[in-house]
């Protein structure tokens, strides 16, 4: 039957349309070995040339090809470059070539444009892992994403998606390109990080401009923090979220805004590209590397350093160098802190503009600023901060009066600059942060400028017996001060003890060596309406005083000393173990509110013991460091170094040591014991370091100059360490790290010096260190007798005592590490703890499930555990730690502990710590004890841990002084006693005071006595007084009744006055004393009795005697038969002898 014509029209039409369809559905086109042109078919396998809707799969080399006088694209769904692959536009071709690439660009192999002339865009993801050097390669879809594990490498880099955003899919690589977008476009880079690099940086000497192949143009997106490294390229545009910007060769920046939290990473070199470039943070700065400091080599030219200016809102810390980079520190209505030295000009101010919404900078610790400083909103000086001020022109800071402030609760240095012109500059008044107004009237010579330091919240080192501010003030220049007035401005907060009714201001010229009073004349004022002391009227020349130095504020009264800043906690168990390991954690507390300066802890060990190793954390992970690595392997004593420690910072470390059989005897008396002090980190920072280059001085002979250099390489290396402590939680050093780190420094400045020879790797150094803190920590443990001055005070300790064995009780518990038997600790932070558990040697099998379980009793207060670190920790170690109320639980299933054949191989513990209940009184008994379960064996009891709290210090009471008349050398002494509960009394420091001046430290003794030297030459009025502390450190806060003396003169003229002046008889006497005497004008008599240990007893005055002989009788039936010192005082004359009472 034949079927309609249009019947068959519609069957054809069909059959073409559904084999059209099939002709349109994606292929995938791969390369022929041999490769070729794109368009040619023989390059392809099958002959076909690919389409946009076929993948492509380049296994072989593809060439562009020529097109003349016009241009090509070239065209692919999904493309991918095999490794081999390679698409190549020639150079010898002419025209253009673009590729449109509809889907994926998978790079194994290479694309490179020798023409400059063959452009990429891109609608999907972009994966590259070979070379991808075309002219331009740009991003034209949505949702795209880039991930590379080779240099991404065109010239230009385009953004123009048709959304707002692509997306990093892995670390990105960007070399000599321009990475640039439309309006709008970002790259969101999630967590990973961004490289950029270029091969080399050119100047243009017109602009004034450095130049890179590598530039970045687009906004960035950070998740979390992340990280651009960016080498000899420029960064241009804004950064969403936190960065860590790093650089091995030159990090460039144009105009910049972070808007998060930017982080320079330690040994960066950071420069604008031009001068006057902008760089905004919105939240904190902090800078580890140098901006723009250094002279830039570009060919035959050398670049100077570009300028820039760094608005910050957050806080600002500079542990490298700033160079000319000025610093706009914006607070926003915040409250912002700025840490560390600037080499510019630094701003304070409230908003970018002329708004006011408030807030303060907080400095808290040193802070140098080597430009001009300007105070537009209000700066606080904390207790603990240091501000220096060290440009040495004619505005060293600007306050503006109706927006800015400065506060100083600490120290500050400033420059008054003088420039030797009395007109100008010779007044210094109305300072804030200084304390002192001051007004030069007279020099000789050349007189360039006043350095002016002020310290608050302080006494003057070793003179506790002061108001706790001090000032030092020194001219700058080869001429000398001749007359000067001055004010000084005290606080009554700290008065530290002085009557205010008796301030007087002293003076030392010798840095402490010596005192005098200064505020004596009638001109002098004391104002205690207003709160200063002034000395000094312009138009009396006598009245002025002539030279500065240090000065003190002082009514001559005793003062107990500023309290420690930081204690130190020891848990290890108190028996060393022969040939295993023994842990031992240090604990550091710093338990004020402020930041300590610069700490050495020395670790002594008896000769029984060895160190094998010691574990430092930081912030990822832990520094294993082997004894050999860090001294001899039979060093006794390991000294280490913390550059500072924060307000409330804690920090902990594990000392490994083992015992060993064939040892001498023991200096502990057969004890075995392992020692920790502390020195050091009060607010005088420079003690620390002070101390390590007057050690190192010493021990390899350095003349004063290199000392000095020594003393810079110190400084550097210190603030290095300071560094790493900020960035990367490297807390503690060890000494000999320290002294390598210093002779880098010195050799990094001046590597042909004299000091690197003579220091050499600084062994020598080193063990002076070691053996000066060893004898000081042994003279604070052991009580040797003798005084010790309190230049290397060990500020806090602990000791563990034990015995050597062979093995431990397996499972047991340790706690803080106190005194004697019951381990008598004072108040610490927290209670820490460890417990020991072991599977014997003779067990048959490995512990599968071990469970601790600990009671805490209501001494405790629970809430406040922390669970710390284990034995077992990390893959394939889960521990169940938990706690139910006032019960801690740990609890591990497959630790697979096994016998304890080889220790420690079968042994592990557990830490955790916790505070006390508040209010608890001193006497309190700390018990703690834990129970162990191995698989399904019964509970194990631990010992317990016994601790007894001291709160109470000790109390003084001063010993009459045995003295008589030409006596050079007397005794000083006191009682003490501690309460019942007590620890006892361990360091006795004694304070005297000359001529009613400020009381200074003597030093500390094991003793209750000390010798000090007097003079048989000069009249003086000596006080002493005593304070104690206790063996956990608990300090004497009383002063007890001062013990006073008078010195008498002794000498031949004396005793020729006494013949020819004046005569007493009968001598010895009963009742009647009589008085013969001569005076050549009208004078009055004043006649003192004191005992023979020169305590004042009796002051009579016995009236007015005009010129002549005269003779006086008077009782002294008020004396008990004895020996007495008798004064005769006329206007004239003042002579003494002695009296026997019959």
């Amino acid at each position: 039957m034949n079927q309609p014509a249009y019947l068959k029209i519609t069957v054809l039409f069909t059959i073409i349309l559904i084999c059209g369809n099939s002709f349109l559905q994606a292929k995938t086109i791969t390369t022929t070995s041999l490769g070729g042109l794109w368009e040619d078919a023989t390059t392809w396998i099958g002959e076909i040339v690919p389409t946009k809707n076929d993948d492509v799969v380049i296994t072989s080399e593809v060439t562009t090809g020529n097109v003349y006088y016009s241009s090509r694209t070239l065209e692919a769904n999904n493309l991918t470059i095999n490794e081999g692959g390679k698409i190549i536009r020639e150079a010898d071709r002419v025209g253009y070539y673009s590729m449109e690439i509809h889907g994926n660009l998978e790079n194994n192999g290479e694309i490179i444009d020798y023409l400059d002339y063959f452009d990429i865009r891109v609608h999907g993801n972009i994966v590259n892992n070979g070379i991808l050097k075309p002219r331009y390669l740009t991003l034209n879809g949505e949702n795209q994403h880039i991930s590379a594990t080779k240099p991404i490498s065109p010239k230009t880099f385009f953004l123009r998606m048709t959304d707002q955003q692509a997306f990093a899919a892995s670390d990105l690589h960007f070399h000599n390109s321009d990475v640039q977008g439309d309006s709008g476009k970002k790259l969101d880079m999630k967590s990973f990080k961004l490289k950029l690099s270029a091969d080399s940086i050119t100047y243009s000497s017109y602009y004034g401009e450095l130049r890179s192949d590598c530039i970045i143009r687009i906004p960035l997106v950070f998740e979390n923090t992340g990280t651009i490294d960016l080498n000899n390229s420029i960064f241009q545009g804004t950064i969403q979220g936190d960065v860590l910007l790093r650089s091995s060769t030159l990090a460039i920046l144009s105009d910049l805004t972070v808007e998060g939290n930017l982080t320079v990473e330690r040994g960066t070199k950071v420069s604008s590209s031009e001068n006057l470039i902008k760089l905004k943070v919105t939240e904190d700065f902090y800078n580890y590397g140098q901006l723009n400091n250094d002279t830039i080599p570009i060919g035959e030219v050398m670049v100077p350093p570009r300028s820039m200016t760094a608005t910050i809102y957050g806080d600002v810390a500079n542990y490298g160098s700033t160079g000319n980079t000025n610093i706009h520190l914006t607070t926003n209505g915040e409250t912002r802190t700025i840490r560390g030295d600037y080499a510019g000009n630094v701003k304070f101010q409230q908003s970018e503009g002329n708004e006011t919404p408030g807030g303060k900078v907080i400095i808290n610790e040193e802070v140098s600023i080597s430009g001009r400083a300007e105070v537009y909103t209000t700066v606080e000086i904390t207790a603990s901060g240091t501000l220096n001020l060290l440009y040495r022109g004619s505005s060293t800071i600007y306050i503006r009066d109706d927006s800015g402030e400065l506060i100083n609760h600490g120290s500050m240095f400033r420059h008054h600059y003088v420039n030797n012109s009395w007109f100008y500059y010779h007044n210094y008044t109305d300072q804030p942060g200084t304390f002192v107004d001051y007004d030069l009237r007279d020099w000789d010579g050349q007189i360039d400028g006043i350095d002016i330091s002020v310290h608050n919240n302080q006494t003057y080192p070793g003179l506790p017996g002061s108001t706790k501010r001090w000032w030092r003030i020194k001219q700058v220049g080869d001429g000398d001060v001749t007359n000067y007035t001055i004010k000084f401005y005290y606080d009554e907060t700290l008065l530290n003890g002085q009557k205010e009714e008796n301030l007087k201001v002293y003076r030392s010229m010798d840095e402490g060596e010596t005192w005098e009073v200064v505020s004596v004349t009638e001109e002098a004022v004391l104002d205690t309406v207003e709160n200063f002391i002034s000395i000094g009227v312009w138009h009396k020349d006598e009245s002025m005083l002539t030279e500065f130095g240090d000065f003190v504020i002082s009514a001559g009264d005793g003062s107990v000393p500023i309290a420690d800043n930081f204690k130190i906690d020891m848990v290890g168990r108190p028996d060393v173990r022969i040939g295993a390991p023994n842990p031992f954690t240090i604990h550091v507390y710093n338990v004020t509110d402020f930041f300590t300066g610069p700490i050495l802890l020395a670790m002594d060990v008896t000769d029984d013991i060895r160190f094998i190793e010691i574990h430092l954390p930081y912030n990822d992970g832990v520094e294993i460091l082997h004894v050999d690595s860090i001294s001899d392997p039979d060093d006794l004593t390991q000294v280490f170094f913390i550059p500072y420690l924060e307000p409330n910072e804690h920090y902990s470390f594990d000392v490994i040591v083992y015992g060993i059989t064939d040892n001498m005897k023991s200096a502990a008396e057969g004890m075995v014991t392992l020692s920790v002090g502390g020195y050091f980190g009060d607010q005088a920072k420079g003690a620390a370091v002070d101390f390590l280059v007057e050690q190192a001085g010493k021990a390899v002979d350095l003349n004063p100059d290199e000392k000095e250099e020594y003393a810079r390489g110190m400084g550097l290396a210190v603030k290095d360490l300071a560094s790493d402590k900020k960035q990367y939680g490297k807390t503690v050093s060890t000494i000999r790290n320290v002294s390598k780190y210093t002779i880098g420094k010195i050799a990094e400045t001046n590597p042909v010096t004299k000091v690197l020879f003579k220091i050499g790797e600084g062994v020598e150094a080193v063990y002076s260190i070691k053996d000066s803190l060893r004898r000081r920590l042994w003279h604070w443990l052991y009580k040797q007798t003798g005084l010790y001055g309190v230049e290397e005070k060990v500020v806090s300790g602990k000791q563990v005592e034990g015995e050597l064995v062979t093995s431990w009780d397996p499972n047991e518990m340790v706690g803080p590490a106190g005194f004697g038997d019951q381990n008598h600790i004072a108040e610490i932070p927290r209670m820490n703890y460890t417990i020991y558990f072991e599977n014997l040697k003779d067990a048959t099998a490995p512990a599968y499930r071990i469970q601790v379980v600990d009671t805490l009793s209501a001494l405790f207060n629970p809430e406040t555990v922390k669970f710390a670190e284990t034995s077992h920790s990390g893959t394939g170690y889960n521990w169940k730690m938990e706690r139910e109320g006032n019960i801690l639980k740990w609890d591990i299933e497959g630790i697979e502990l096994p016998p304890n054949v080889t220790p420690p191989e079968g042994e592990g513990f557990v830490r955790f710590s916790v505070d006390l209940a508040e209010g608890l009184p001193s006497g309190t008994t700390i018990e703690n004890r834990a129970t162990i379960v191995f698989d399904m064996n019964p509970p194990i009891m631990t010992n317990t841990w016994v601790n007894v709290l001291d709160f109470e210090a000790p109390t003084t009471l001063m010993n009459p002084i045995n003295y008589s008349a030409g006596d050079t050398l007397i005794t000083v002494s006191c009682h003490a006693s501690d309460n019942e509960n007590g620890s006892g009394v361990r360091m006795y420091e004694f304070f005297a005071s000359i001529d009613n001046g400020p009381f200074h430290s003597l030093g500390q003794s094991a003793s209750n006595s000390i010798k000090y030297q007097i003079s048989d030459s000069t009249k003086n009025n000596y006080r002493f007084y005593a304070l104690v502390e206790d063996h956990v450190g608990n300090a004497g806060q009383i002063i007890p009744e001062l013990e006073e003396l008078n010195s008498l003169l002794v000498s031949a003229e004396i005793n020729d006055n006494l013949v020819s002046t004046l005569s007493i008889y009968p001598n010895p006497i009963e009742k009647n004393m009589n008085i013969g005497f001569l005076t050549e004008t009208r004078s009055q008599l004043t006649l003192k009795f004191y005992s023979i240990n020169g305590k004042l007893l009796n002051t009579t005055d016995k009236g007015w005697f005009q010129p002549g002989k005269h003779h006086v009788s008077m009782d002294v039936s008020f004396l008990s038969p004895g020996i007495y010192l008798v004064e005769a005082i006329t206007d004239l004359h003042t002579e003494k002898f002695k009296l026997i009472k019959k």
